[in-house]
């Protein structure tokens, strides 16, 4: 009988242990926020760059603001340009995890 009570103390340990993980894993780290601050009749170009060899260009029309996805603060990277895209060789600026621009 106690074998059968340690079994199903484990049993319930394993399944709360295994729901608490799952839903840390749910959640979907925070958004980081990107906007156009640029004068109307003009376009935000920005150069995302992901470690040493991903990039990702984004564009967006004066007044927008997004939360992209996949972006970490602190990490990542990014130019801006307006009307063109960024150069290749361009002078990059830390992700803010509060708002780029």
């Amino acid at each position: 009988m106690a074998q059968a009570h340690v079994i199903a103390i484990a049993a319930v340990a394993l399944l709360a242990g295994g729901s608490v993980l799952r839903a840390a894993a749910d959640t979907a780290p925070p958004q980081v926020q990107f906007g156009c601050d640029a004068p109307k009749g003009t376009t935000c170009l920005f150069k995302l760059f992901f470690g040493p060899h991903r990039t990702r260009i984004v564009q967006l029309q004066p007044g927008m603001k997004v939360g992209i996805p996949g972006v970490v603060a602190g990490r990542d990277s990014y130019c801006v340009s307006l009307n063109t895209p960024p150069v290749p060789k361009c002078a990059r600026q830390a992700i803010d995890p509060t708002y780029n621009h």
